[in-house]
């Protein structure tokens, strides 16, 4: 019986996603770019479509973002001192950026929420894996 060899009978886990997903036609162009560098910087099959449905909101929210600091470097270059417009759009800008990071770290898109902390680390290996029912012996 002939042998094969062991990257032949390897077997690639896909996660549910669908590969890279297109943006979908309803975003402007600044939320076009914003999801192909959010997808571009993910592993292939990342997004499933419950995590585009997060990705949309990121998208939505970092647009605003971005116009928010197109605004802000205006009215900074025009150095009003006690601009009540300046400090409400900062802090509309810093509730936005506050959600662009929480949604980006829910679906696992920046590389701190892909990495264990120094302190979790040592116990991942020593946590229980949970059985599978092939796995439990009656």
């Amino acid at each position: 019986m002939p042998r094969k060899s062991a990257s032949s009978l390897t077997v690639v886990p896909v996660v549910p996603g669908q590969g890279r997903p297109e943006p979908p036609a309803e975003l402007d162009l600044l939320e076009q770019s914003i999801w192909r560098e959010i997808v571009g910087s993910l592993p292939g099959h990342w997004l499933d479509p419950a995590g585009q449905q997060v990705l949309r909101r990121a998208v939505a929210q970092a647009a605003l973002c971005e116009q928010h600091e197109a605004r802000l470097r205006v009215l900074r270059a025009e150095q009003l001192d006690d601009d009540e417009e300046l400090t409400a759009l900062a802090t509309a800008h810093g509730n936005s950026a506050k959600i662009v990071a929480h949604l980006l770290a829910q679906l696992r898109a920046t590389p701190r929420s892909r990495v264990a902390s120094r302190e979790a680390g040592p116990r991942v290996a020593d946590a229980p894996r949970p059985q599978r029912p092939w796995d439990i012996h009656a």
